[in-house]
């Protein structure tokens, strides 16, 4: 995530490109083995499971590639204390537009660092902001595998914003970390 900052104004973006390059490898290897391996000389010379076995790596490169191109989208946040107010964006790869949410500073509650799970079960963190409504607006579409990295982004824009020092919510509910 790149966050700039230019008077009363920040931006926070990130473009998860080496995903979708790494998808995209998947992508054309799936592509190439089901358009390349049914014309080949040798086609003719395997059984049914060894066709049943090419045509399924082609296809689970294929899916796998365009899963993980699609669920990583590209997030753009803009929060302007001029005008009080945020603008988060969000476009998964083939989406023709952005998805916009428009909120009010004032109703930001807090940006923090929010711990997952990933596939194999190690803590994945990601940066988000958290709304008086409820409303959670992750700032990347891939999770970091560090916290050191993301805490630092999360203060950086907390920072901007003039938050409290010590004040972060924790799951849904907001509490000072000296009340523990």
């Amino acid at each position: 995530m790149r966050i700039t900052q230019s008077g009363l104004r920040l931006v926070a973006k990130d473009t998860p490109g080496c995903l979708w390059l790494f998808g995209l490898v998947f992508v054309s290897s799936g592509t190439f083995v089901l358009a390349s391996a049914p014309f080949s000389a040798e086609w003719a010379d395997f059984t049914g499971w060894e066709r049943t076995a090419i045509l399924a790596i082609g296809i689970a490169h294929l899916g796998a590639g365009l899963f993980l191109i699609r669920h990583t989208p590209a997030t753009l946040l803009e929060l302007d204390r001029a005008r009080g107010t945020g603008t988060h964006r969000l476009r998964h790869p083939g989406d023709r537009a952005w998805t916009v949410t428009q909120f009010r500073l004032a109703d930001l509650r807090d940006i923090d660092v929010l711990q997952s799970a990933d596939s194999d079960g190690d803590p994945a963190y990601t940066v988000r902001l958290v709304l008086t409504d409820g409303r959670e607006l992750k700032l990347h579409g891939a999770t970091m595998s560090s916290k050191a990295p993301a805490e630092r982004k999360a203060a950086d824009i907390r920072g901007f914003m003039e938050l409290k020092e010590g004040e972060r919510a924790i799951g849904r509910t907001s509490e000072r970390i000296g009340d523990r």
